[in-house]
């Protein structure tokens, strides 16, 4: 089995994984084996018969669902077995009675450690590295300062990565630890159960004998205040105790409008990091991570394109762009390129001008200025080459779906060169430089002649 194919199916696991209820997942979907990906049929491997029957009576259309959602592909999916018994009825019973047991278990609101999320792979960068740093401090030895870290920013920046990378690091190291993983909408719900069902004693033992908190979107329990008042209880408790507390939201607690007086208090007595929009820079960084960790190849041009061109600055937007667009290759079985991308992501990507293309706006450039390309990518810093190189590489990047590197590859130069060229420019204009802002009028008057 090529290992991509593989790769690309674990991929697609880690997505749909939130469509399946983490105890049903974890017994019956995370073992499953791809065996080929062609056409338009997806072939699995069970470990036995038993488990290809209950998938394909329970799930294989939710996973269908799944694909179709993350990936757009309308594709069937064939299990099958290799070599392996039907289980004996007694052993069928005690998988489904444990399946039931564990779907109805008070513990079921905890939410499984992301193995996949771990320091290794988590990319530090300008926009996180504060984040990353208080959190490594804390999972190597429980540093007082940094309790409780209070981890803040918007969506899909790695706020959960770095929580379950704590978790990862401390279970594989201190494994007699008792760590627990939660959800602010878990909590609640947990804590509503408590109360309905009489087990509150339970409730508070749970929490109070734990040595690590991991508690996601906290932000959400500050909508009940009964809630509210039982976690500040629990709260209190742990962090009197020294027991170590990393918490996420999608704000800082002062931004935090609903969020009880005390709990703002009691976090801001902790560490407070902030996670950042990512640079270019740190979103190549982040693919070209993700690219090795699962052995998925794709090259400098088209990581640099998804960097610059993704509508959102959100990492998990980012990289399920670059799934998408590595399994839809796959489903087409074509070469992973920029025109591919264009095609079967254009929702995902910045809308530019397709019309026109790069050696358009060089023709315009070396018309107007009555200079030749081999003067243009020559070394030459005299004014008379540099002004126009550097409008050259601006209208390429601001009116063609090129990369910093594509337009490198142009003018024989690295990315941060072209990178600096376009902000010279911009800052010409918004400095309101006559000269520069004349010459674009001018150049884009005649660039209209190539629209549509």
């Amino acid at each position: 089995m090529n290992n991509k194919f593989d790769a690309s199916w674990d991929t697609i696991l880690s997505d749909i994984k939130g469509k399946i209820q983490d105890a049903e997942f974890f017994k019956w979907i995370k073992d499953l084996k791809i065996l080929s990906f062609e056409s338009n049929v997806i072939t699995l491997q069970a470990d036995n018969k038993f488990i290809k029957n209950w998938v394909e009576d329970k799930y294989l259309n939710k996973l269908k669902s799944a694909l179709k959602e993350f990936y757009h592909l309308e594709c069937d999916i064939k299990i099958t077995l290799k070599g392996a018994k039907q289980l004996k009825k007694e052993v069928q019973e005690n998988i489904v009675s444990e399946v039931v047991k564990n779907n109805d278990n008070y513990d079921s609101y905890s939410i499984p450690l992301n193995k996949d999320y771990t320091f290794d792979t988590f990319v530090a960068g300008k926009s996180n590295s504060f984040a990353h740093s208080a959190c490594l401090s804390a999972a190597k030895g429980f540093d007082k300062l940094n309790n409780p870290i209070y981890i803040y920013g918007d969506v899909g920046l790695g706020k959960t990565h770095l929580m379950h990378a704590v978790g990862n690091y401390i279970r594989l190291n201190f494994p007699k630890k008792k760590i627990l993983c939660i959800t602010g909408e878990h909590f609640r719900d947990e804590f509503v159960s408590s109360l309905t069902k009489k087990r509150m004693t339970e409730f508070k033992e749970k929490y109070c004998s734990l040595d690590v908190l991991l508690f996601d979107d906290v932000q959400i329990i500050s909508r009940n205040h009964a809630t509210t008042e039982e976690f500040f209880f629990l709260f209190s408790k742990l962090h009197s105790n020294e027991k170590q507390i990393i918490l996420t939201s999608n704000s800082s607690p002062d931004e935090s409008l609903n969020m009880d007086k005390r709990l703002k208090s009691r976090f801001s007595g902790g560490l407070i990091a902030h996670i950042g929009t990512p640079s270019v820079e740190e979103k190549v960084a982040i693919l070209k991570s993700f690219s090795s960790q699962y052995g998925i190849f794709m090259t400098d041009e088209i990581i640099y394109y998804l960097a610059e061109n993704i509508k959102s600055d959100s990492t998990r937007d980012l990289l399920g762009a670059a799934k998408t667009a590595f399994v839809q290759s796959k489903f087409h079985n074509v070469e992973l390129t920029i025109d591919f991308l264009q095609n079967h992501i254009a929702s995902m990507l910045v809308k530019r001008d397709k019309t026109l293309t790069p050696q358009n706006i060089i023709d315009i450039i070396s018309e107007y200025f009555n200079i030749k390309l081999v003067d243009l990518k020559s070394p030459s810093r005299s004014q008379n080459i540099v002004i126009p190189r550097n409008l050259a590489i601006y209208l390429i990047y601001k009116n063609t779906p090129s990369s910093l590197k594509g337009i490198g590859d142009i003018f024989n130069r690295d990315h941060s060169t072209i990178k600096n060229s376009i902000s010279k420019i911009e800052k010409d204009i918004s400095n309101n430089n006559a000269y520069i802002v004349n010459t674009l009028n001018e150049l884009s008057n005649k660039m209209k002649m190539f629209s549509v």
